[in-house]
């Protein structure tokens, strides 16, 4: 019964916390191209490769996120 490893109460606190940045950071991310698309007359092909570069983004935030620890 007592063999399930227990959770580092502090991991969690901090797992919950990058959590919620990475959320924020998308978004941001959301929120610009929102506001590129808003503002500017894109054709298709721009439009495309600036959502390629914010998803690109978005991927390297995530890495980011999982395996760096909190300052």
């Amino acid at each position: 019964m007592g063999d399930t490893p227990q959770k580092d109460p502090l991991m969690s606190i901090q797992e919950k916390i990058k959590a919620e940045l990475l959320q924020e950071a998308y978004a941001n991310i959301d929120r610009i191209y929102d506001s590129i698309e808003q503002h500017l007359a894109m054709d298709e092909a721009r439009r495309n490769n600036v959502i390629k570069q914010l998803n690109i983004l978005k991927d390297e935030l995530y890495f980011v996120y999982k395996t760096t620890p909190l300052s």
